[in-house]
């Protein structure tokens, strides 16, 4: 029989640290929970479920149900050059990367750092310098909270796009576990300017070497979660039309641009456009941009999500009207 809670604090439990009390709370650690969690959720107006709460901004109160997933474990199998590891959602990403660093299965240690669980890295589509969860993952199991039923779903069937997929914004699955295809032999991912740097200036680097060096350019550059409210990049790198990105080119020359799978599409950044109108390090009451990185919105303690949104409206109606660009929010918005 599940414990239900009720009015529980959620300020630490996620990483904006946005002051929240939820007026129902459970937590999943175990798969034969998720049938009887499937009948009591009709007693709620609605409900969420928390992960890390790496991408959340929840608000003041939330009157529903909170669902914890906190489902724990690791399995990995050698298949020659390659090893699926399969993790079960409630597992801390980072931790994780590292498991499978140590453990001779490699391709996400661009990956290493980013704060949040592995069954998030699915529904957001995690990635960072140069690197896409969807390239790994082979398979997410999901519970289907219609049918009762647990559903695999394979990489196609996931629908990955830029930080998207088809589990975001689906409250019909939970998802349970996450089964990624990994290299047996070290393949470096070393694109990204800064790691290619970094990486140059060793004789032979090995995977190690590259999680270390990704994890000392995230701590020069963003905020430890523990130590200042923040959810990473608070805004998508906007994606534009290729003539209207060739035209902020021609005014901006500094401009960061990328290209897309769709050649008349082009992504910009997000940072950029912030930090070039003198916005990084701007501080409105108890929130504001990190000093380190533009794409970084923080809570300096004390904020509750409508002071936050508020200062991040702000935020985009000064690049749309010096920019004509729309910066969309990232993390998930709940009421």
């Amino acid at each position: 029989m599940l414990n239900i809670l009720e009015n529980i604090d959620l300020t630490l439990l996620n990483t904006l640290h946005l002051k929240s009390i939820a007026s129902h709370y459970i937590v999943l650690n175990q798969v034969e929970q998720l049938d009887e969690i499937r009948e009591i959720i009709s007693n709620y107006p609605k409900f969420f479920i928390l992960g890390g709460g790496s991408n959340l901004i929840i608000p003041a109160r939330y009157q529903g149900l909170v669902i914890h997933n906190e489902l724990r474990g690791i399995t990995i199998t050698d298949f020659g050059q390659e090893k699926i590891v399969t993790a079960m959602a409630g597992e801390n990403w980072d931790d994780f990367v590292a498991y499978c660093n140590q453990n001779g299965a490699f391709g996400l240690e661009n990956l290493s750092l980013i704060p949040g669980t592995v069954g998030a890295s699915p529904i957001q589509n995690i990635g960072a310098y140069g690197v896409e969860v969807k390239d790994f993952i082979k398979e997410v199991v999901v519970y289907d909270l219609q049918t009762g039923q647990l559903v695999s779903l394979n990489n196609s069937e996931c629908q990955f796009s830029y930080r998207n997929s088809f589990l975001k914004n689906n409250s019909r699955f939970i998802v349970i576990s996450v089964s990624f295809s990994l290299l047996t032999e070290p393949c470096l991912n070393a694109n990204y300017g800064d790691v290619a740097q970094r990486l140059s200036s060793l004789t032979h680097p090995t995977p190690y070497d590259l999680r270390n060096i990704i994890i000392r350019i995230r701590q020069s550059k963003l905020p430890d979660p523990n130590k200042l409210g923040n959810a990473g990049s608070f805004f998508h790198n906007p994606i534009i039309p290729k003539k209207v990105a060739q035209k902020l080119c021609i005014q901006n020359p500094n401009l960061p641009i990328f290209t897309t799978p769709n050649p008349e599409k082009i992504k910009v950044s997000a940072g950029w456009l912030i930090d070039s109108l003198g916005l990084k390090g701007l501080r409105q009451g108890n929130v504001g941009i990190y000093q380190e990185h533009a794409l970084v919105m923080v809570n300096y303690g004390g904020a509750y999500q409508t002071e936050l949104l508020k200062f991040a409206d702000w935020v985009q109606s000064k690049i749309k009207e010096h920019y004509d660009v729309q910066l969309n929010i990232e993390p998930i918005i709940l009421d």
